[in-house]
């Protein structure tokens, strides 16, 4: 089994295209319209959505910006992402804004960044 792709919700295509082409480096690979209809169907919520799909040859995300707002609801969803230097990682995250979170545990720290509209993010170091 393969992981195909993760969704999230954000504001605006601004914060959007900010933190997943800026932030992450991924390249948007698709953009369309959800209907309300369809939504219904789905999520039963019926509420309009521009969809974007952004990636490079690792990881996949799909955003959906909903026409009206949102509430976010807090719950332990997140995604992990594995970068080469957790440090540089972080130093870029809040040079452009990015919440960043350190959490100490034991002996060690815990990464956690938010984006521009509360999605959460673990960030692990690559051990290769």
């Amino acid at each position: 089994m393969k992981l195909h792709h993760v969704a999230v919700v954000c504001s605006s295509r601004e914060n959007s295209d900010r933190f997943y082409k800026g932030l992450l480096g991924l390249k948007e690979i698709k953009s369309a319209m959800l209907d309300k209809e369809l939504a219904g169907q789905i999520f039963d919520i019926a509420c309009e959505s521009q969809l974007i799909l952004y990636a490079n040859e690792d990881f996949t995300v799909e955003v959906f910006v909903p026409a009206s707002a949102f509430e976010k609801i807090n719950t332990f969803v997140h995604i992990c992402l594995e970068v080469e230097d957790r440090e540089e990682f972080a130093a870029k995250c809040q040079t452009m804004g990015v919440v960043v979170k350190r959490i100490p545990k034991g002996d060690s720290e815990l990464i956690f960044v938010e984006d521009y509209d509360g999605n959460l993010f673990e960030i692990k170091e690559s051990i290769a």
